[in-house]
């Protein structure tokens, strides 16, 4: 592959696709540094709506300064088409950890810890993320999370949310039409990462089943409450299995509504159990 783009960017590889885009390992040539560039299809970019949610995207990233997200290094928006130009990530998709095996609460609280702060830092300059899931974060070999792929973001002053996400990390308020959105949000779709991570996601799957879209929003939106960790007998504290549990409460008024509430509640079982707390 010897396309050049934007008159500096040689493309090496096609890292990802979607409905409205691609991702692509790229060489600045000025720069001499690898970096990933998102681009807009060719047959999207006469579309205004795709091109103002990249726009925006390209925006809400660079209001974000923080170790665990992903960077934005420019935006280039020529005739024939529209890039982010984005720091290039050396890493896989988390889900890659715990797809068929439990990751171990030990292990998998480093990571949680890092994607709170990632969360912090994003809904400290207003803005609720949207999609939180296990493929829009990506591990380093170092072991360092990093927060990606803020197409469906929206400041949380916003009273209009069109509806938008991954739907098993969808909590209720997100599924109906016309509700205020928080940062409650974030939250539940990361307490679901967790309670996926901690079981696996072939262990939740053997649970819960196989459910179609519309069989399970039917039960997200019921008052059935997800069962506990420990009563799943999953190998995990009970202090991080309550936790976890307040992030999945369906009722947002029960939920945690703020990271700050989360890491306080976490720092208190991690002193309980001896776990370092310090450096979040």
């Amino acid at each position: 592959m010897d396309e050049i783009v934007h008159g500096r960017y040689k493309l090496l590889r096609k890292l990802g696709s979607g409905g409205t885009g691609e991702v692509y390992k790229a060489l600045d040539l000025r720069l001499k540094r690898n970096v990933a560039i998102k681009r807009i299809l060719p047959e999207k970019r006469g579309k205004k709506r795709v091109l103002g949610r990249l726009q925006k995207e390209a925006e809400y990233l660079a209001m974000v300064e923080h170790t665990n997200v992903v960077l934005v290094h420019d935006i280039v928006d020529s005739r024939d088409t529209f890039s982010i130009i984005m720091e290039l990530v050396n890493g896989v998709p988390f889900i890659r950890a715990f797809r068929r095996r439990p990751m171990p609460e030990a292990q998998y609280l480093n990571y949680f810890r890092q994607i709170l702060a990632a969360l912090k830092a994003v809904h400290g300059v207003g803005l609720i993320h949207r999609d939180v899931n296990p493929k829009n974060i990506l591990v380093t070999r170092e072991g360092v999370v990093k927060l990606t792929d803020f197409g469906l973001s929206g400041l949380v002053k916003d009273t209009e949310h069109r509806m938008g996400g991954t739907l098993a990390y969808m909590p209720p308020e997100a599924m109906r039409k016309n509700s205020r959105l928080g940062f409650g949000l974030d939250i539940y779709s990361l307490g679901f990462l967790s309670y996926q991570a901690i079981l696996s996601l072939h262990g939740f799957k053997k649970l819960y089943g196989a459910k179609r879209p519309r069989d399970w929003i039917r039960w997200v939106l019921s008052s059935e409450p997800f069962k506990t960790l420990k009563e799943l007998r999953a190998p995990v504290s009970d202090g991080f299995s309550e936790l976890v549990s307040k992030m999945l409460a369906k009722d947002p008024k029960v939920r945690y509504q703020k990271i700050a509430q989360v890491q306080k509640d976490l720092d208190r079982h991690l002193e309980a159990i001896g776990y370092p707390t310090a450096g979040l």
